[in-house]
């Protein structure tokens, strides 16, 4: 009914105005013939047209009622509507269901094909771990008729690639994160030296020394695979960016109020404070990026929206030439 009034009250005053100017030029004729129209008189036509404007409106609202309250309860993601009272309402909602069914079409058919896309996506990536798994473990067995320099800069570069088509697999897998999901029980220092073991050969090349301090005991719930990259992506971070520097890159756990805190600490050339606030940004690499070209900016991105969809919270910390610290809080369940 508000909203109804609030259309009409343009209406409402125009009407008492023409009525307020007829009543005034029924006194001056009146006054030009001698004679007044009493206040009685004016009050009573007042009730009158007042009568029939509430009549007319009560009317108008009784047809137009369905379609104000779908606007203010039932506004749902649908293109139904309630009868239309008048031809204008009609041409209206008739306008609207074909822009509606049109735009339902294309969306179906862009879901279709993004569908079609994301399978593409993951079948080549694991079609293009085949050979790449082949190609070390032919640097493997003729490793000792290479140079030294060579199987280093070949290890190096199957390991960018391995972690592009990772970073590719799992962007494509996150669209369908609810599908794709599985919590269970995890001893934290088990799945540190996973990962670290995953990443033994670039820690050597990086010359950059892992450390676990975890306590054997401590475990979280979450989903192994998905926290697994999210600890991959910060772990070849770490490295790339503490390279070269005989440091160690240290992997602490504590329970503080209830919740694990996993920290994993670096001292490399640690990120500026102007990009720290922007970390997370797809594709941001900031200043670092301009010294290391290999850089994508989607690691801490991905990162950041699997914790968010863990509910787990990734928080970072760091001060230039002195290195990082991220932190990954498991709440209790």
């Amino acid at each position: 009914m508000k909203g109804y009034l609030k259309d009409q009250v343009g209406s409402i005053i125009f009407f008492y105005s023409q009525i307020a100017l007829v009543m005034i030029v029924a006194q001056l004729a009146s006054s030009l013939g001698g004679s007044q129209i009493s206040k009685s008189n004016f009050l009573y036509m007042l009730i009158i047209v007042t009568f029939f404007l509430v009549i007319y409106h009560m009317y108008r609202y009784a047809k137009y009622r369905d379609i104000y309250r779908y606007t203010i309860d039932d506004a749902t993601e649908s293109a139904w509507l309630p009868d239309t009272p008048d031809h204008l309402t009609t041409q209206l909602k008739e306008h609207y269901e074909k822009q509606y069914n049109s735009y339902k079409q294309q969306v179906e058919l862009l879901h279709a094909e993004k569908k079609q896309e994301n399978i593409f996506m993951q079948q080549w990536i694991h079609q293009m771990k085949t050979p790449l798994s082949v190609m070390r473990l032919t640097l493997e067995k003729e490793e000792h008729n290479l140079p030294t320099q060579f199987k280093q800069n070949m290890d190096e570069e199957l390991d960018r690639i391995k972690n592009g088509l990772q970073l590719a697999l799992y962007q494509s897998r996150l669209q369908q994160f609810e599908r794709d999901f599985h919590v269970e029980k995890i001893v934290v220092k088990d799945l540190v030296h996973t990962i670290i073991q995953e990443y033994k050969s670039s820690f050597i090349r990086n010359r950059v020394y892992p450390k676990v301090e975890i306590d054997p005991s401590l475990h979280i719930y979450s989903d192994q695979k998905w926290l697994g990259f999210v600890l991959e992506q910060i772990t070849s971070n770490a490295i790339k960016y503490a390279g070269d520097t005989n440091s160690t890159i240290h992997y602490q756990a504590s329970v503080w109020e209830g919740a694990v805190e996993l920290k994993i600490i670096d001292h490399g050339i640690g990120i500026p404070k102007q990009d720290i606030k922007r970390i997370f940004e797809p594709f941001f690499t900031g200043e670092n990026g301009r010294h290391y070209r290999e850089s994508t900016g989607m690691g801490l991105f991905l990162a950041k929206q699997i914790c968010d969809s863990l509910e787990h919270q990734l928080e970072v910390s760091s001060e230039a030439t002195k290195g990082t610290t991220i932190m990954i809080r498991f709440d209790p369940s």
